[in-house]
């Protein structure tokens, strides 16, 4: 998953009649949601390309150890987990028109026309909050143990992991404390983009490479079929990876043509998908029930894996701050922390210490809680299972009724919210359970 556009859909302007007339005189929209006319920019395949950077990122590096989690039958739940993303995101932006006269703008739109106060601030608002402060955290871990690896491997000095994860907050602080507001630019998604595209190259390509030294090894890998115990935790770290669906409003709505949206957010899933299996299979193909999150750690060392692990750590340090300033702008809203009570000079001390406040609080986390790949499935448990797969399906039955649904659509619906609140309740035990479980194994 790679949330780097979330901050859009915070920095949008949302209130409670936050929607935008079908027909007005800006932009002339068919009522299926056709052609965009006027007013709006932006191809398919610009569109695509958004999809495919704000869901394929960092949650590519702990597949394998997803798989090694549930076997080799967990597989599976990569094809299972794009087609209900799909469906969801299908839904998702079906639920802005619902109304047929106006189109809402956001996720938090849609919980309140659904739900009211709590739809909005609670069902999304909270699990939303989780992510834009989780991801940061597992950001910064991942930061950490990479810049750890090629201090040591190149100069031959061990820092520490929980130092170098210091100076990753650092490096993320500046940005982050001394700029009021970020504004993702294009350059980052296509350097995100690149970075997991070459990051799949390097761990497939290195993966054939080490295959022919452990296939000579007197004690070769091991694999499971599947896995009962840690299934649902497997369930939860690979909907990690199909994060994102905040931002899809704002992909749809900037579309010249927004009846492509399904064909679009297809193409898109379905290449997530092709690169996350890629990884998976060769992953734990070539080292089993060793693989390591991420998956980095198991390689050869070499050039290749150096750029890969530099590329990646770059694209996260320079995302943890987007994250965090979409988080940090509503959370100054709400403490009045804002030119409209305070002066210049006062404003920016507040806003700088609270700014402060917040790394201080997740480097913390981040060096207490050092283990990138159970972190990542107690985020993936937590808050994405119900972001991306209950609560768009709770949503749809909410505003359009049962009575819309074909049987079919129904008995699917029910299935996913059924897999998604699984994977929400088990697997945050599970991920809470392994968490503990490295605690003890990391203090002996």
């Amino acid at each position: 998953m790679s949330l780097e556009s979330l901050e859009n859909n915070n920095h949008s302007t949302t209130s409670f009649d936050s929607t935008t007339p079908l027909l007005d005189n800006e932009c002339s929209i068919d009522n299926s949601r056709g052609t965009s006319r006027q007013g709006f920019s932006g191809s398919s395949w610009a569109a695509y390309i958004n999809i495919t950077c704000v869901v394929a990122g960092s949650g590519i590096l702990g597949l394998p150890y997803a798989i090694k989690q549930g076997g080799w039958i967990g597989i599976g739940l990569i094809p299972l987990s794009m087609l209900i993303t799909l469906y969801t995101s299908i839904i998702l932006i079906k639920c802005l028109y619902y109304d047929g006269k106006t189109r809402l703008k956001t996720f938090e739109d849609i919980g309140y026309h659904a739900f009211g106060n709590f739809g909005k601030y609670v069902l999304v608002g909270i699990f939303n909050n989780i992510i834009l402060l989780g991801v940061p955290i597992l950001f910064l871990i991942l930061a950490g143990q990479s810049f750890d690896a090629l201090v040591e491997q190149y100069w031959n000095i061990q820092l520490g992991v929980r130092f170098c994860t210091c100076i990753s907050a650092i490096i993320v602080a500046i940005p982050f404390i001394f700029t009021k507001t970020i504004k993702e630019v294009v350059l980052l998604s296509i350097f995100g983009s690149f970075s997991t595209f070459f990051g799949v190259i390097v761990i497939v390509a290195l993966s054939i490479v080490d295959l022919f030294n452990i296939s000579k090894s007197s004690s070769p890998p091991t694999h499971d079929l599947i896995a009962f115990a840690e299934f649902p935790i497997a369930l939860a770290t690979i909907s990690f990876s199909f994060g994102g669906n905040s931002v899809f409003p704002h992909i749809e709505e900037s579309m010249n043509v927004r009846k492509d949206w399904n064909k679009v957010t297809s193409a898109a899933m379905s290449t997530c998908a092709f690169l996350y299996l890629l990884v998976a299979i060769f992953g734990y193909y070539v080292y089993g029930n060793d693989c390591l999150s991420p998956i980095f750690n198991n390689l050869p060392k070499g050039p290749f894996l150096t750029m890969a692990s530099i590329f990646i750590t770059i694209h996260v340090l320079l995302t943890a701050p987007i994250l965090l300033t979409s988080f940090s702008c509503e959370a100054e809203k709400g403490l009045k922390i804002t030119r409209e009570f305070h002066s210049p000079l006062h404003e920016f001390i507040l806003r700088a210490g609270f700014r402060t406040f917040i790394i201080v609080i997740i480097t913390f986390i981040a060096t207490i809680v050092p283990f990138f790949g159970d972190f990542m499935s107690l985020l993936g448990a937590v808050a994405i299972c119900l972001l991306v797969f209950v609560l768009p399906v709770i949503f749809y039955i909410r505003l359009y009724g049962l009575r819309a649904m074909s049987t079919m659509e129904l008995l699917w619906s029910f299935f996913v919210i059924i897999i998604g609140l699984t994977g929400c309740l088990i697997g945050t035990v599970d991920a809470i359970a392994s968490l503990l479980k490295d605690f003890r194994e990391s203090s002996n």
